[in-house]
């Protein structure tokens, strides 16, 4: 009897003190080490850092330049939208004018990706679409009174120059998304390969 409760006991002392059974049906039970050539579209190799980065963060897999996993991509799709707008005022009299002038945007972009067994060449796990976006606002370079004032002096100066980094252009704006979207991107695609099953 002592021995048939100590068998029954031994799996909960054993979580308890930090051990766990491992599924063997995780990709991480097979493969522990990853490695990502540039994915196509990836003209900068900006978004591939940001892979190699977020493995390296991983809890289950390594980077490795020479991978049990390969990991294959491409961007399919970086497309920007208009999501907000104002209305327009007058340059001269500052009057609100009846049209809508954007003033905010969307960037969001997807990645197809698949895992390759590096030894056999076999694909594990994919293909498949991941997406992401970031949003952004921004002076239209349409409004005039969005873009410039006037000084006391009469001269018409760039709002811009005096913003400090704070506002920015369309296409400054559309660029600046472009860095916390790639980690935003890599964060969701290295969690989702931590959780593939095999059996699924």
């Amino acid at each position: 009897m002592k021995k048939y409760l100590l068998l029954l006991s031994l799996p909960f002392f054993l979580t308890s003190c930090g051990y766990h059974w491992e599924d063997s049906d995780q990709l991480s039970s097979h493969y522990k080490t990853v490695s990502i050539p540039y994915l196509k579209g990836d003209e900068e190799g900006l978004l591939t850092d940001e892979l190699v980065k977020a493995i390296g963060l991983s809890s289950q897999f390594t980077y490795a330049k020479e991978g049990e996993l390969i990991l294959e991509g491409k961007i399919v799709s970086d497309q920007n939208s208009n999501i907000g707008w104002e209305y327009d005022s007058d340059p001269t009299t500052g009057a609100r004018i009846n049209r809508l002038v954007p003033n905010e945007g969307r960037r969001e972009l997807t990645v197809r990706f698949s895992l390759v067994a590096a030894r056999t060449g076999k694909v594990v796990y994919g293909p498949i679409d991941v997406s992401a976006h970031v949003d952004y606002d921004f002076v239209n370079s349409d409004s005039l009174l969005d873009t410039s004032f006037l000084t006391p002096t009469g001269e018409r100066q760039s709002v811009l120059f005096f913003s400090l980094g704070q506002l920015d252009s369309m296409q400054g704006a559309q660029s600046s998304a472009r860095e916390p979207l790639y980690q935003k991107i890599a964060t969701k695609i290295v969690r989702g390969i931590e959780n593939v099953n095999l059996s699924q």
